[in-house]
Parts: structure tokens; C-alpha cells; sequence
């Protein structure tokens, strides 16, 4: 069987998921999960609108 490991990164988060699929490309289940929030305070989310690269990611 193959794994398979996708990632969605966000600007104030960073998702996954590991999956398991067939010969045919067919999921047969969700082997991991997880997510990860990143809390940006006032003065960040204004410097990051700013265009700064000032980030806690």
C-alpha cells in the first residue's frame, strides 16, 4: 500500500494529514492528522498587513 502526506501551510497555520491508498488511488484510511495554530497578537497582524516580514511562523 502507499502513504501519502499532505500539507496545507497557511499564514497562521500549518495542517497535515497522512493517508493510506490503494493500487488503484483509492483511500482506505487516515493513518495521521494534525493541525497547528499560530496566535498572531495586534502588532503582528498589523506589521504582517504592513508588508513587514516580521512573522511567528
Amino acid at each position: 500500500m502507499k502513504k501519502i502526506l499532505g500539507l496545507d501551510l497557511g499564514t497562521n497555520s500549518i495542517g497535515w494529514s497522512l493517508i493510506e491508498i490503494d493500487h488503484s488511488g483509492a483511500p482506505i484510511r487516515i493513518i495521521a492528522m494534525g493541525s497547528r495554530i499560530i496566535p498572531l497578537s495586534s502588532d503582528d497582524r498589523d506589521q504582517f498587513q504592513k508588508g513587514q516580514a516580521i512573522s511567528k511562523n
